[in-house]
């Protein structure tokens, strides 16, 4: 009986010793086991003690599978920023969940700030810009991590119960359904990259990728900037689909799209690869591997502008050239905050507002596959294998 009383956590364990050995079959070896991976493990926990009173505990409803999730659990992570994580943990950084008590329905921010430590604002936090916690690399209460799931003493949503700090949560509006709640965190990651430089009206923009990040800025660009076309980059059938479905004309290739949509001229290099004149004014690469970098260098229009909405690790030989010749303005997108075009306003709850006014973007149908914990290698086989399991967000429903 006492056992059942536990929680159950799906945790993954790393280390720099085990770190090459994840490089080396971190891809293989769950595509032959049907998911299994031995560095992630289910097992039942107590529950962590609330530190105070500015403490919650919060029932995940729906925790998603991120596309860093499994970079990480693959080996295709970088290291430049393990000083600023800790392992074990449990992952999960993507929640809609359920404050224990109230039953108050949230999203939880998942941006460890220095609130969350206990601590008085760094200067970044105090300017609302808590991503750049200078905290991050660890204090007295939690040891190193940038967000909740990348800490090993704050763990994440792939559980059936957690903790936050009430500076984390933000109250989800009755009309948002649990399956767009919990793509909140990603889209705002989308519309915090759309609302620092949105395109002009009738400005055609290109978006790399129909993943969840992709199709996350589809509907971020239609919310913020209606009268901008929209062009995706979409590589599968059901992707072009649900590209279509939130108003963005989808395309085959990157080149393509800009020949045919933004007046660019094609021409040979020496060595054979397309080089182009013109292009698109703005472009968001939300795929972030090394062709589809290349490709957003060369459809972007000298003095354009290259949103970078995926998380793009270590890239190998990526030609930089066209970034420097073009004179672009490339602009990462980490996560979210503080939005100075917002009134300040936090951009989750600037999402959750933009949502609720516009049911028409049903953000919720990117949810396509929904597991218990207990299925989680089912789920890694199928959040690996995209294509054939035609999966855009892949859930956890503790």
């Amino acid at each position: 009986m006492a056992d059942s009383l536990r929680g159950l956590r799906l945790r993954f364990a790393a280390s720099a010793l085990n770190e090459r050995a994840l490089r080396l079959f971190g891809s293989r070896l769950p595509r032959l086991t049907g998911g299994w991976m031995p560095w992630l493990s289910l097992d039942r926990y107590d529950p962590p003690p609330l530190p105070d009173s500015d403490w919650v505990r919060v029932r995940p409803l729906l925790s998603g599978v991120c596309g860093t999730d499994l970079a990480l659990l693959t080996g295709h992570a970088s290291s430049i920023l393990s000083p600023f994580a800790s392992f074990p943990a449990v992952l999960g950084h993507e929640v809609v969940g359920v404050v224990e008590g109230s039953g108050q329905r949230v999203v939880v921010d998942p941006v460890i700030s220095c609130a969350v430590r206990g601590l008085d604002p760094c200067r970044r936090c105090a300017a609302g810009a808590a991503r750049f916690c200078e905290r991050a690399a660890g204090s007295e209460r939690l040891g190193p991590g940038l967000l909740i799931g990348y800490c090993a003493d704050l763990p994440g949503g792939w559980s059936t119960g957690m903790i936050a700090h009430r500076s984390q949560l933000h109250a989800v509006p009755e009309p948002l359904s649990d399956d767009a709640a919990v793509l909140i965190e990603p889209f705002s990651v989308a519309l915090h990259a759309v609302l620092a430089e949105p395109p002009d009206p009738g400005q055609p923009v290109l978006v790399i990728g129909a993943g969840t990040l992709g199709l996350c800025t589809v509907a971020a660009l239609r919310l913020v900037a209606p009268e901008a076309p929209v062009v995706v980059v979409a590589r599968h059938a059901f992707q072009r689909q649900l590209a279509e479905r939130l108003g963005a004309e989808p395309a085959e290739s990157a080149v393509r799209a800009a020949t045919s949509r933004a007046a660019a001229r094609a021409y040979r290099s020496i060595l054979g690869r397309t080089v182009l004149s013109g292009g698109f004014a703005q472009v968001y690469d939300a795929v972030a591997t090394r062709s589809s970098l290349a490709d957003a260098m060369r459809t972007t229009a000298p003095g354009g502008r290259l949103g970078l909405v995926g998380g793009p690790g270590e890239l190998g030989s990526l030609d930089w050239t066209l970034a420097w010749a073009r004179e672009l303005r490339i602009h990462g997108a980490y996560v979210y905050g503080a939005e100075p075009s917002a009134a300040g306003v936090h951009t989750m709850d600037e999402a959750m507002r933009l949502l609720v006014a516009h049911p028409e973007v049903a953000l919720g149908e990117l949810v396509t596959h929904r597991f218990t914990l207990d299925e989680w290698r089912r789920a890694m086989s199928v959040a690996l294998s995209r294509g054939r399991s035609e999966a855009l967000k892949v859930v956890f429903a503790p």
